[in-house]
């Protein structure tokens, strides 16, 4: 599942015709799925009016031809049930939540801006655990409480550069929740996130190499 570039033209605005033809060349290769406005879709620079309208163009583009993620995330709790709720009611699949960032939050804090967001998006989500941005670590045990306590948070994309952190997420939140999907964030732990049992992988470079990923995927699941 490629996490998209949002397209800009020269001066910074959202460029429809770039993100048409980028999801065009993506709809032709194996791809299994999108993520739009993650970290590569920029959504921390983005304004939450642009962030709608990058959203809305994308899922009609993809148009249900594969399932569709959009980043949702923000230091706000509020602006991100709202952003959660307009990605639900355009038709998207999910949503992927990274925590909040520049303040240092407690687990209870965390696990309290996770809850809202669960209980009102509507949707399932992805956690987003990605420390070297964030500052702040999901740790193992507020990821088992949140996948025990909240249905719809159905898995994580965990970008990690220790696969022992994907490790125990898989031997020990997947044991506890086996629907629980876990995904790699970057993409040279795909291959040992799989054979651990983890469910794929989120990478950069299905972009503009989706043969190379959806090929090791492929060989991975064909044996």
């Amino acid at each position: 599942i490629p996490p998209v570039p949002t397209i800009l033209d020269k001066n910074g605005r959202f460029n429809p015709r770039g993100m048409g033809i980028l999801i065009d060349r993506l709809l032709a290769s194996d791809i299994d799925g999108f993520l739009f406005l993650g970290s590569a879709g920029e959504f921390a620079q983005l304004p939450a009016a642009t962030r709608k309208e990058v959203a809305e163009f994308c899922v009609q583009r993809v148009a249900g031809r594969r399932p569709v993620i959009i980043g949702t995330a923000s230091c706000s709790t509020e602006e991100v049930i709202e952003l959660s709720q307009h990605a639900r009611d355009i038709g998207a699949d999910a949503v992927m939540v990274v925590n909040p960032y520049y303040s240092k939050l407690t687990d209870q804090r965390i696990y309290d801006h996770y809850r809202h967001i669960a209980d009102a998006a509507g949707l399932p989500v992805l956690l987003y655990n990605f420390p070297a941005l964030t500052g702040q670590d999901l740790s193992i045990e507020l990821v088992l409480r949140l996948a025990q306590d909240c249905p719809n948070i159905v898995g994580i994309k965990d970008t990690v550069d220790c696969m022992s952190h994907i490790r125990r997420l898989i031997l020990e939140v997947k044991a506890a929740r086996p629907d629980f999907l876990v995904f790699c964030g970057f993409d040279e732990y795909m291959l040992d996130t799989l054979l651990l049992g983890g469910d794929g992988v989120i990478p950069a470079t299905a972009n503009f190499a989706p043969h190379v990923t959806c090929g090791i995927y492929k060989a991975f699941a064909e044996g």
